[in-house]
């Protein structure tokens, strides 16, 4: 039986009927796309910005409502956001059209106010130079125009938003309409066990108790409680559940199972090397002879802490090729299937 919970992935339009504790902020972001063109989220890694506009706000408009467009940097953002323009398009326009232009084109083929939703742009500070960034905000600058049936979503991680100061110049809105994703609080996740148990059918024994015990073995008193890492719990949980179900009764969460499932710095151990096993028998079935190679490249990506490394692909495939004969073919494998798994939610 498939476990019902996200693991590390954020939330879809789908996931509406599983989408607990942000009823606040999403009618927050809804109110505050009408008030301007441009809309800035921000917040701390693991907040869950990703799934506020994906599931909360998507569902928040009919589909004739809306046109959204989701962009992510990728090698460059001006080029990424020609491809999801054209992508999106029925008329074939220039390839070098100006944006505005592609926009106007863009509205006119399906009769929809077009959102473009820029994800994770703090990998435009991150990765990319002053020119590109430069080009960005020129491009954001040309369609924060009156008559352009247009609204620009920004969201970025919290830590980068100074960076944004260098371009009011350019874009003098930038900070005029801005939203920060707070962590959940106790009851909001709270709201997240109940009603996912509620939804999949999970009877919770000592209800109260069970939610209480899971927030302590996931609290941690400097950085709060990230949802994801509340889905790996529960997902972890419910794998313990499973196993010790008996036949014709419902999966139980009960505080003897909070307690066999443990701490959460043990169960994220567990999950991570789950993963890591996984992707290197992958590996070996396409003809691999090195072992260990997702552990290496994973541990080459991120710091100490756990956030990601600055580091250009190329720079990347040169030192590992250096150090263990890692081909590029292996580390974009491997990084292809960390970002199918969330492992590192930022690789790009």
């Amino acid at each position: 039986m498939k476990s019902p919970f996200k693991f590390l992935d954020a939330y879809s339009k789908d996931d509406k009927n599983i989408f607990f504790g942000r009823d606040i902020e999403t009618e927050e972001l809804y109110d505050r796309v009408f008030e301007t063109n441009l809309i800035l989220l921000y917040g701390a890694s693991g907040t869950g910005k990703t799934s506020l506009i994906n599931c909360g706000l998507a569902n928040m408009f009919e589909n004739t409502d809306w046109l959204p467009i989701f962009v992510r940097r990728n090698s460059n953002i001006v080029e990424s956001l020609h491809n999801a323009l054209d992508e999106h398009t029925l008329t074939k326009v220039k390839d070098k059209t100006k944006f505005r232009q592609k926009v106007k084109s863009l509205y006119l083929d399906h009769f929809k106010p077009v959102y473009l939703i820029f994800d994770q742009l703090e990998e435009l500070f991150v990765l990319g130079k002053l020119e590109e960034q430069m080009a960005f905000f020129e491009v954001l600058r040309d369609l924060m125009n009156e008559g352009l049936q247009c609204k620009i979503l920004l969201s970025m991680r919290e830590e980068y938003i100074a960076y944004l100061s260098d371009y009011e110049l350019i874009v003098p809105s930038l900070f005029d309409n801005r939203q920060r994703l707070e962590k959940m609080g106790t009851l909001q996740l709270q709201e997240v066990i109940k009603g996912t148990s509620d939804v999949f059918k999970i009877t919770i024994e000592k209800e109260d108790e069970v939610m209480d015990l899971i927030i302590q073995q996931l609290r941690d008193p400097k950085i709060g409680i990230e949802l994801s890492s509340l889905q790996v719990y529960l997902d972890r949980m419910y794998r313990k559940a499973l196993e010790e179900k008996k036949p014709n009764k419902p999966i139980t969460f009960s505080p003897t199972l909070v307690a066999k499932t443990g701490m959460f710095d043990n169960v994220l151990e567990m999950f991570l090397k789950e993963q890591l096993a996984l992707i290197e028998l992958e590996l070996k079935k396409e003809g691999s002879t090195i072992s260990g190679i997702p552990k290496t490249i994973l541990f080459s990506l991120v710091t100490d802490n756990g956030s990601k490394k600055a580091m250009e692909t190329e720079a990347l495939y040169e030192q590992l090729y250096k150090r263990k004969k890692i081909t590029p073919a292996e580390i974009d494998y491997c990084i292809k299937r960390f970002q199918e798994l969330r492992v590192l939610q930022e690789v790009k």
